[in-house]
C-alpha cells in the first residue's frame, strides 16, 4: 500500500493573491507571537475581576458562541483597582518628577485619589452582536475588538448602568441590528488601550472600519444634581436629505434646528419611541410636536413603558375571563364551596398573568432621560471615529438641547480627601467664585468623565493664580485646547481678561451661553475663538504679547510642535506662568523635557490625579 504523500502547500509567488511581502509576513509573525504573550499573561496575570459580569445574571455554561462577545474576560478597566496608586504610569511619574522636584518647594511627586466606583459620568460604549446576533453593549477589550459586556460596571454612575439596561431592552424590543464590522479587527493604538477617558478604544492602526447593521455605539453623559442621562445613539446610515437642508440653512444663522419632522428611518423611530415611553417624564407634556406624535404612538402601541402587550388584547382577555366570574375576581374570599374548577382556574391564570406583568416590569427600570441625540456616522474604511462631528450629523430629539453642571470645590475637596490616606498631601482649597459658573455641555463637546475629580484639579489652578493676582493688578490669560472654558471660566472673577480658544466648532456656543448667565460687568473681559492651539500662536502675536499666563489642556498627543516651538522661543519673554494639564504622561513627558531643555523654563510645582481609577492613567498637573 502506497504512503500517502504529504504534500506542503505551495508557497504564493508574487502576482498570486495571497501573496505576501517579506515585511508582511513578518509583521504578521510579531501580531502573532504578541497575541500569543497577551494569552498567556490573561491565564497567568492576577487581575482583579469586575463582580458586575459574574452577577449579569447567565449561567456559567450560557457562554457567547459569537467571537467578538467576550463573557469570561476581565474589566480592563479596572485592573488596578485592589491599589490604583501602583499603577505602572502613576509609578512612573514619581519616578520621572523626583530630580526635577527637588529644588521646588513642594519636592514630592503627590499622587491623589478620588473615589473608586460610581465616578464615571460619561459614556462611550460600543454595540455588537452577541451570541443570539442580539444588540450587547459594552467595552472593547485592549488590542481587540471583543467585546466585553459591563452590564453592572462599578465605576459607572448607576445611571448610566440604568441606562445601558433599557437601551439593550429597547434595542431587542424593536428588532435593532447591532453594527458588526468586516473581518477580524487587528491590534489597536497603543495610546487608546489604557485610557479610561474614553472606554470606547479606538479602531485599528489602518483605520480600516466598514461593516453592516444598525447602531454602532451609545454615549451616556450624567446630570449629577439630577441623575438624568443624556443619551447619544449612533447609526449606522447617512443622515437624512432634510436634515442636511435644515443644517445649510441655519448655518452662520443661529437659530434653532426644528425636531418635528419624524424619523425616516422606521427602525429608528421605533427605538426613539420606545426609549421615550421608557423615560420617567413620559407622560409629562413633550417638548415639541415630534415628542407629543411619538409618546401618542407609544401610549397607544403599549400597556406601559416595559410590557410590549399591545393594551387592547389585554382588555379583550380580561372582560371574557371576568365577566363569568366578576365577583370572584373582586373577592375571592366570597367565594363558596361551589365554585366551579373552570373559574378557580381563570382566578389563578389572572393571578398568574399579574405576576409574570410585574416580573416584566422589573427587568428595566425607569429611564430617566434629560434628552435624547442622534449622530449619523455611516461607517467609512478612511475613519475610526465614534462621532461624526460635522453639523448635518446631529439631531436633537428630545429634551433640553445642553446639560448644565456647577462645580463645587468643597464638596469635590472632601470626596477625595476621604480617599487620600492619612497625612497624605494637601488638596487645594481656593476661595470659590463670588457667583455660579454655569457649563453646557451638548453631547458634541469634550466633558471630563470624572469631573467630580478634575474640580479640583481647577482649584489648584485656581488657588495658584489667586496667589499670582495679589502680586499683579492685572492677570491677562489666554486658554488653549479650553473646550467649553471649564477651566478658563472658573478663572473669570480672577483675571483682567480670558481668551479661550479650540478648534471645536461647537465649543464656541457652550461658552458663550455660559458668560451670559454670569455678571454683567464681568462678560466683556471673556472671548472665544474657534482656532486650534497652532493658529493660535501663528496668528495671535498681540494678544500673546499681552498675557501673562497660559494655560494648555491637551488630548493624549500633548502639545502640538508649534506651541512648544513657541514656549521655548518666544513665551518666556512675557508669560509668568504657563499651567499644563495632562491626560496623556508620555506626551507630557516630551514637551516638559523640551521646556526644560530650551533654558526657559523650569517646573516649581507639580500632581497628579488617578481620575480613571484602575486603569493605567494619570492625570497631570504642572506650574512652569
Amino acid at each position: 500500500m502506497k504512503k500517502k504523500r504529504n504534500g506542503k502547500k505551495a508557497i504564493p509567488q508574487k502576482g498570486d493573491p495571497d501573496y505576501l511581502t517579506p515585511t508582511q509576513l513578518r509583521n504578521r509573525r510579531k501580531r502573532r507571537a504578541k497575541q500569543q504573550k497577551k494569552q498567556q499573561q490573561d491565564k497567568n496575570g492576577d487581575l482583579t475581576l469586575n463582580n458586575a459580569v459574574a452577577a449579569d445574571g447567565k449561567s456559567n455554561g450560557d457562554k457567547a458562541h459569537n467571537k467578538n462577545i467576550s463573557t469570561s474576560k476581565k474589566d480592563p478597566s479596572m485592573k488596578y483597582i485592589s491599589d490604583p496608586t501602583k499603577a505602572p504610569i502613576a509609578q512612573a511619574a514619581k519616578k520621572y518628577f523626583k530630580p526635577i522636584l527637588q529644588s521646588c518647594t513642594t519636592n514630592m511627586f503627590h499622587v491623589h485619589l478620588g473615589p473608586l466606583y460610581k465616578w464615571r459620568t460619561v459614556s462611550k460604549l460600543a454595540v455588537r452582536p452577541d451570541a443570539s446576533s442580539k444588540v450587547a453593549i459594552g467595552l472593547f477589550l485592549p488590542q481587540s475588538h471583543d467585546l466585553l459586556p459591563v452590564p453592572k460596571c462599578l465605576a459607572h454612575h448607576p445611571s448610566i448602568n440604568r441606562a445601558v439596561e433599557c437601551i439593550t431592552n429597547a434595542c431587542h424590543d424593536v428588532g435593532v441590528i447591532p453594527y458588526q464590522e468586516n473581518g477580524e479587527a487587528k491590534a489597536k493604538k497603543d495610546d487608546s488601550s489604557d485610557d479610561a477617558s474614553e472606554e470606547v478604544v479606538s479602531d485599528t492602526k489602518s483605520g480600516i472600519e466598514t461593516g453592516t447593521g444598525q447602531l454602532k455605539y451609545c454615549a451616556v453623559n450624567v446630570a449629577r444634581e439630577t441623575g438624568a442621562v443624556q443619551i447619544t445613539l449612533v447609526w449606522n446610515t447617512s443622515p437624512p436629505q432634510n436634515l442636511e437642508n435644515e443644517s445649510k440653512k441655519e448655518e452662520g444663522k443661529g437659530s434653532k434646528r426644528k425636531h418635528e419632522e419624524s424619523i425616516d428611518d422606521p427602525v429608528l423611530e421605533k427605538l426613539v419611541t420606545k426609549l421615550l415611553s421608557m423615560s420617567n417624564d413620559s407622560k409629562n407634556s413633550p417638548t415639541n410636536e415630534g415628542d407629543k406624535d411619538r409618546r401618542d404612538a407609544a401610549n397607544t402601541s403599549t400597556s406601559n413603558p416595559i410590557d410590549e402587550k399591545p393594551a387592547p388584547k389585554k382588555r379583550r382577555r380580561g372582560r371574557r375571563e371576568g365577566k363569568s366570574n366578576a365577583n370572584a375576581s373582586l373577592n375571592p374570599d366570597t367565594q363558596t364551596d361551589h365554585s366551579s374548577v373552570n373559574n378557580n382556574t381563570n382566578i389563578d391564570n389572572n393571578k398568574s398573568a399579574q405576576t409574570t406583568s410585574k416580573s416584566k416590569q422589573t427587568k428595566s427600570p425607569n429611564l430617566n432621560l434629560h434628552s435624547l441625540w442622534i449622530n449619523y456616522n455611516p461607517s467609512w474604511k478612511h475613519s475610526n471615529a465614534i462621532f461624526s462631528f460635522d453639523a448635518s450629523s446631529w439631531r436633537h430629539v428630545h429634551g433640553p438641547p445642553t446639560m448644565i453642571e456647577h462645580l463645587d470645590f468643597g464638596k469635590a475637596r472632601e470626596q477625595m480627601a476621604a480617599n487620600n490616606k492619612k497625612g497624605g498631601p494637601l488638596l487645594a482649597n481656593p476661595t470659590p467664585p463670588g457667583y455660579p459658573i454655569p457649563l453646557n455641555f451638548p453631547p458634541n463637546v469634550f466633558r471630563q468623565a470624572n469631573i467630580d475629580a478634575f474640580t479640583n484639579i481647577i482649584g489648584r489652578i485656581r488657588e495658584r493664580i489667586q496667589k499670582l493676582a495679589s502680586n499683579n493688578d492685572d492677570i491677562a490669560c489666554v486658554e488653549l485646547y479650553g473646550g467649553v472654558g471649564t477651566i478658563g471660566l472658573h478663572l473669570s472673577d480672577i483675571v483682567s481678561s480670558l481668551v479661550s480658544s479650540d478648534e471645536n466648532p461647537n465649543n464656541s456656543k457652550c461658552f458663550y451661553e455660559s458668560v451670559r448667565k454670569l455678571p454683567a460687568q464681568t462678560q466683556h473681559r471673556l472671548v472665544y475663538k474657534q482656532k486650534n492651539a497652532a493658529d493660535m500662536v501663528a496668528s495671535e502675536h498681540s494678544l500673546f504679547e499681552k498675557s501673562q499666563v497660559l494655560i494648555v489642556d491637551p488630548p493624549r498627543k500633548g502639545l502640538d510642535v508649534e506651541v512648544v516651538d513657541y514656549l521655548c522661543k518666544e513665551a518666556y519673554k512675557t508669560m509668568k506662568l504657563v499651567v499644563y494639564v495632562s491626560c496623556g504622561f508620555q506626551a507630557f513627558q516630551r514637551d516638559c523635557d523640551a521646556l526644560i531643555k530650551s533654558g526657559r523654563w523650569k517646573v516649581e510645582f507639580a500632581e497628579g490625579y488617578l481620575l480613571f481609577p484602575g486603569s493605567d492613567a494619570i492625570e497631570t498637573l504642572a506650574f512652569f
